[in-house]
C-alpha cells in the first residue's frame, strides 16, 4: 500500500515537472518573441497542450536559419516508465540527427520503445520540430520524446547568446 502511495506520489510530481518543462520550452520561447509579431500572444501558448498533432505549419520551435549547428543533449524527460534523454545534431541550420541517449528497456517499454522511437525521430527530422504527431500506443512515450527534443532546439536557438 505505501509502495503504491509513493509511486503515485512520483508520477505526480513528474507529472507537474512535466508541465514546468512544456511552460519553459513551449511558452516562454514564444513569449521573447512576442515584441517582434506583435500579436503573437494569442495563439502561442497551445503548444504546451498540443497533443502532437500539429501540421508543422505554424512551427515556432525551430523555424529554418535560427537553429545553430553543433550537437546538443537535452535534460533526461521522465514519463511513467523511465526517462527519455535525446542528442540532437544540427548541420547547416537543420536537424539531421537526433540519437537516443537514454530510454526505458525494461518490460513492454522495450518493444513499444523499439517502435515508437524511430518513428517519432523520422517525424521530428521530417517536421524540423518538435510539434509532431505522437505515436498510436506510446503516449508516455511520444510526450518525454517531444519535450526531450525541445529542449536540445532550445538550446540550439540559444546557443551563442
Amino acid at each position: 500500500m505505501k509502495a503504491t502511495i509513493t509511486k503515485a506520489a512520483i508520477a505526480a510530481i513528474a507529472g507537474l515537472a512535466i508541465v514546468a518543462d512544456a511552460f519553459l520550452l513551449f511558452v516562454k520561447p514564444h513569449l521573447a518573441q512576442s515584441p517582434q509579431s506583435g500579436t503573437s500572444g494569442s495563439g502561442s501558448s497551445g503548444g504546451a497542450n498540443d497533443s502532437g498533432t500539429s501540421s508543422g505549419d505554424s512551427s515556432s520551435s525551430a523555424s529554418s536559419g535560427e537553429l545553430k549547428d553543433g550537437t546538443y543533449t537535452s535534460v533526461a524527460s521522465p514519463n511513467a516508465y523511465g526517462e527519455i534523454q535525446l542528442q540532437v545534431t544540427v548541420k547547416g541550420g537543420k536537424i539531421t540527427d537526433i540519437a537516443t541517449v537514454k530510454m526505458p528497456t525494461h518490460g513492454r517499454s522495450q518493444s513499444v520503445n523499439a517502435q515508437a522511437i524511430p518513428e517519432l525521430t523520422d517525424r521530428a527530422i521530417s517536421a524540423q520540430s518538435a510539434e509532431i504527431q505522437f505515436v498510436s500506443g506510446a503516449t508516455e512515450t511520444s510526450t518525454a520524446f517531444v519535450n526531450s527534443l525541445q529542449d536540445a532546439i532550445n538550446q540550439s536557438l540559444n546557443a551563442g547568446e
